[in-house]
């Protein structure tokens, strides 16, 4: 698509490498604005900021590329972007994000909730994560190359109303990735726990721990996919409505629905 226009965004914080290799990447065959928090931001889903006001500070990231550091959430980002700030994108992106987000566990995730929140506001979301990594290193070239891919094969002019798409890269060079597959939500999650202790002060405070449960034997579940090293592209609604069989809610609602 000729003049694209891009907004990137995550919830990592403005000066993330992943955020980094993704302007890099798309700013060679895109107009690309950068609008994302000012820090760290992850874990916090659809927060919003409402007692304050939402501050932004121009930020050089890369040589003639606008970019600003916001004071709030990855929502606030959006909403500031795509309803104030910045003119309207064909796109907005967010990542890449240092780690999955897979399962039901994206209902805590910055970056499914910032795509989630430009759906809503009317322009197609991608969230784009890359897989978990035990030393710490990531392959950011490989998943800004897949958004690269996405963007250029795509026409976000026909995509679905309200559709947000969430895509989990293989942390792997790019010549190992065997693919892109159409995926679901898998059932594989954090089973998560507290850990309780006692401060000096006899004051309880407890620390989340967890440990994965796979939970997947489904080839089109995007936990399977993802670690067999297939891009996982996991459509998913900005409003999380639920495409009911209308017959069968009747069935089940029917006691409630009778008066």
């Amino acid at each position: 698509m000729e003049n694209m226009k891009i907004i990137l965004s995550n919830d990592d914080g403005i000066i993330a490498p992943g955020l980094l290799a993704l302007a890099k990447e798309l700013s060679s065959i895109s107009e690309v604005t950068i609008l994302a928090p000012e820090r760290e931001r992850s874990a916090i889903s659809r927060a919003i900021t409402l007692r304050e006001p939402i501050i932004l500070k121009k930020r050089e990231i890369l040589e003639g590329m606008k970019a600003y550091a916001a004071s709030g959430t990855p929502a606030d980002c959006m909403k500031v972007a795509l309803l104030s700030f910045c003119d309207q994108p064909d796109v907005v992106i967010i990542g890449l994000n240092p780690g999955s987000n897979l399962s039901t566990d994206i209902v805590y995730s910055g970056t499914v909730a910032a795509a989630c929140e430009a759906s809503m506001l009317g322009t197609p979301g991608i969230a784009v994560s890359m897989d978990d990594s035990e030393d710490g290193s990531f392959n950011f070239e490989t998943g800004a190359r897949a958004a690269r891919e996405l963007v250029e094969k795509l026409d976000f002019s026909k995509a679905p109303e309200g559709i947000v798409l969430n895509i989990n890269v293989p942390n792997a060079p790019w010549e190992d990735i065997k693919g892109w597959r159409l995926t679901k939500l898998g059932k594989t999650k954090f089973h998560e726990r507290y850990i309780h202790r006692v401060d000096p002060s006899g004051n309880d405070y407890f620390w989340i721990n967890g440990v994965l449960l796979p939970d997947d034997d489904d080839p089109s579940s995007d936990y399977l996919s993802l670690k067999q090293n297939f891009i996982s592209v996991t459509p998913l609604m900005g409003n999380f409505s639920l495409p009911l069989d209308e017959e069968k809610a009747r069935e089940w609602l029917g006691a409630l629905l009778e008066n």
